[in-house]
């Protein structure tokens, strides 16, 4: 009898773990007939999309090139992810400023793409202090460190309160930025001035690294007639996106029915809402 039920109840274990991994397989993240992975299996959900014909419009195609991903209508930006919960697509792109002048980012003015307020933050690292401005000359982010003598170097991103490092959050989201960099200093002497970027809040910096490169967050946003080629699987919002001095514009989103889980909301059965 013991062997019986031992029998039956393998014959169980095995029933369910076939059913997760099949649930698991199941799951959709780009458009019918599309790849939704490039590379070392970075997922690329819609509605970005792998090819011209995967994406929700030519800002949000993505080309997979030596297993890279990059958007290539956007200065062919490497991609490094997308955030579903938070609606950002995270970028490597050249905005580690150190010329100590007032120097300019790369334009998002005419894409559906803003920086993101909440998921980049403004770090710089050096002596001193740094502005960070709009088009129009108004102050975005600043902040101030001074240095110590054993402030050579800045490793740990959560230990940038003043010390040869500083950071600030931005005020709103924005298109374009301008750095000002005249009254900062770089850490033991080694160069006229310091750093200054902005970067993703989840990502670590190290000063003097040898890549101009930083990693850095977009909102991507979700016109009517964007919206109009496809609707949520389960439930949509429309979305108000702070710019300052009091304007604004509109994202339709597609949102998770009980908070992050697997699966795609912008694409049909793309959740797994009976798990």
């Amino acid at each position: 009898m013991k062997i019986f039920q031992a029998y039956h109840f393998l014959q169980l274990v095995i029933f369910l773990s076939l059913t997760a991994a099949t649930s698991v397989a199941a799951q959709k993240y780009a458009k019918p007939g599309c790849k939704d992975t490039c590379g070392n299996n970075l997922v690329i959900p819609y509605p970005f999309g792998i090819g011209e014909n995967c994406s929700v419009n030519k800002w949000y195609t993505v080309e997979c090139n030596a297993s890279k991903p990059y958007l290539s209508a956007l200065n062919h930006l490497e991609v490094v992810g997308v955030d579903l919960v938070n609606q950002t697509v995270t970028v490597n792109i050249m905005q580690k400023i150190s010329d100590c002048s007032r120097t300019e980012s790369v334009d998002l003015g005419s894409t559906p793409f803003l920086y993101s307020r909440s998921q980049n933050k403004f770090v710089v690292q050096g002596c001193g202090h740094a502005v960070m401005m709009d088009d129009h000359g108004s102050v975005l982010a600043g902040c101030s460190s001074i240095c110590s003598n054993d402030a050579t170097t800045v490793t740990d991103r959560n230990k940038c309160f003043g010390i040869g490092c500083c950071e600030a959050t931005i005020t709103h989201y924005i298109k374009s930025y301008n750095m000002n960099l005249t009254g900062l200093e770089s850490l033991g002497g080694d160069g006229p001035c310091g750093f200054a970027h902005l970067v993703d809040k989840n990502y670590s910096y190290v000063e003097g690294s040898s890549s101009s490169y930083v990693k850095t967050s977009l909102l991507w946003t979700l016109s009517d007639h964007d919206f109009d080629q496809k609707r949520c699987d389960y439930t949509e919002d429309r979305l108000s996106v702070d710019l300052g001095n009091g304007t604004s514009i509109s994202s339709w989103k597609c949102s998770y029915p009980y908070g992050p889980m697997l699966g795609n909301p912008y694409v049909e059965d793309g959740l797994e809402l009976g798990m």
